[in-house]
C-alpha cells in the first residue's frame, strides 16, 4: 500500500531560454554552467518522470508507483477516464529569455499527431517577475487572415496581446490559446501530460546545434482558436476565497488548482478522490499524513495518493503558501 506522503525528487530540464534561477529561488540542485529552464515536480511523462526523494518507495518513479498501484494512487475514477495513465504535470519555469509564441492542440489533435499523447491544457500562477511580460491570446480583430499575414511578414508579435505580469497572477491557458512566458518572469505551472507544442515564432533563434529552431505553423494554423474568449492574467487576491487561507485560483476541465495561506499552526486536508500534488511556494512546515512526516520549504513538491488525508504544520513564524493540484 501506498504512504499518505510521497516526497518527490524533480526532473530537471535544460533550456536554452532558461538560466539559474531555480537554484537561486528554489535550491534545486543544477549542474554548475549549465542554464535550466524547468523543474518538473511531478511528473510521469516518459524519460523525464519525476523521482519519490524517501520513505519506503524512495528511487521509485511517479510512472513506476502508477504501472503498480494505478488505482490506488490516482483514484478509481481518475484511472478509468485517463486510461490508466497519471494525467497532469507540474513544473516550475524559470524563463531568462523569451520562450517561443506558440499554441498547444487538444486531446483529438494531440493524438492524431503523436498516438498515445494528451493535448496541453496549462495555467500558470507567477511567483516572481521582474518587469517582465506574458502574452495571451491575440489582439481584437486578429482572425485567421491577419494571422497569417502576420505570420508571413515577420510580425507576430504585433498580433498577439501582451500582458505584464505580477506575482500572484493567475494565467489559464486551454488549448487553441496563443501564448509564451517572455524574460524575467518565473511561473509555477500545471497542465496535462503532455510536451506537444506547436511553435509559431522563435525569434530566429538558434537552437543547441545552432540551426534554428523547428516552427510548426501549419500545425499551429489547424489548432488556434480564432473565435476563443479574450484570455488575461487575473490576481488571485481578486478571486473568492471560499474559506479562510483557501482560493480556488482555476476549475478547468483537467485539473484544480487552490492555494493555501493557513494561517495560525497549520491546516488539515481532508481525503480527496483524486490524487493531489502539494508544492511549497513560502514557508518552513512539517507535512504528515498516515504516520509520516517530513519537512517542507520553498520548492518542495509532495504526491497525495488518493483517499489520503494530510496536514501541514508550521515550524516558525513564517507564513506557510503553498499550491494544490488534483484532478476535478
Amino acid at each position: 500500500m501506498l504512504p499518505s506522503v510521497l516526497p518527490l525528487k524533480p526532473y530537471l530540464r535544460e533550456m536554452i531560454w532558461g538560466g539559474r534561477g531555480l537554484r537561486e529561488q528554489f535550491d534545486k540542485p543544477l549542474t554548475p554552467g549549465r542554464l535550466y529552464g524547468e523543474s518538473w515536480e511531478v511528473s510521469a511523462y516518459p524519460n523525464m518522470e519525476s523521482m519519490v526523494a524517501a520513505g519506503p518507495f524512495s528511487g521509485r518513479s511517479v510512472r513506476d508507483l502508477v504501472e503498480s498501484h494505478g488505482r490506488d494512487l490516482l483514484g478509481a475514477e481518475v484511472f478509468d477516464r485517463y486510461g490508466g495513465e497519471f494525467p497532469l504535470l507540474v513544473k516550475l519555469l524559470d524563463a531568462r529569455q523569451d520562450l517561443s509564441i506558440q499554441v498547444h492542440p487538444d486531446d483529438a489533435y494531440a493524438r492524431m499527431k503523436r498516438p498515445g499523447e494528451f493535448g496541453k491544457m496549462e495555467a500558470w500562477y507567477v511567483l516572481r517577475s521582474e518587469n517582465g511580460r506574458i502574452a495571451c491570446g491575440l489582439k481584437p480583430g486578429v482572425d485567421r487572415s491577419a494571422f497569417v499575414d502576420a505570420v508571413d511578414n515577420n510580425r507576430v508579435s504585433d498580433a498577439v496581446e501582451f500582458f505584464d505580469a505580477r506575482p500572484g497572477d493567475v494565467v489559464f491557458i486551454p488549448p487553441g490559446t496563443v501564448h509564451a512566458l517572455c524574460a524575467g518572469v518565473m511561473v509555477y505551472e500545471v497542465q496535462q501530460s503532455s510536451d506537444v507544442t506547436f511553435r509559431i515564432f522563435d525569434y530566429n533563434r538558434p537552437g543547441a546545434d545552432g540551426k534554428p529552431r523547428e516552427l510548426h505553423l501549419d500545425d499551429a494554423l489547424a489548432v488556434i482558436n480564432f473565435e476563443g474568449p479574450r484570455r488575461t492574467p487575473v490576481a488571485s487576491a481578486t478571486l473568492h476565497s471560499t474559506s479562510p487561507g483557501h482560493t480556488l485560483l482555476v476549475e478547468a476541465e483537467h485539473f484544480l488548482l487552490e492555494r493555501f495561506t493557513p494561517s495560525g499552526s497549520g491546516a488539515g486536508h481532508p481525503p480527496r478522490a483524486s490524487v493531489s500534488a502539494v508544492t511549497f511556494i513560502q514557508g518552513s512546515v512539517v507535512i504528515q499524513g498516515g504516520g509520516d512526516a517530513y519537512r517542507a520549504g520553498k520548492g518542495d513538491t509532495f504526491l497525495i495518493p488518493t483517499g489520503r488525508d494530510f496536514a501541514v504544520v508550521s515550524r516558525d513564524d513564517s507564513a506557510a503558501e503553498y499550491l494544490v493540484a488534483s484532478v476535478p
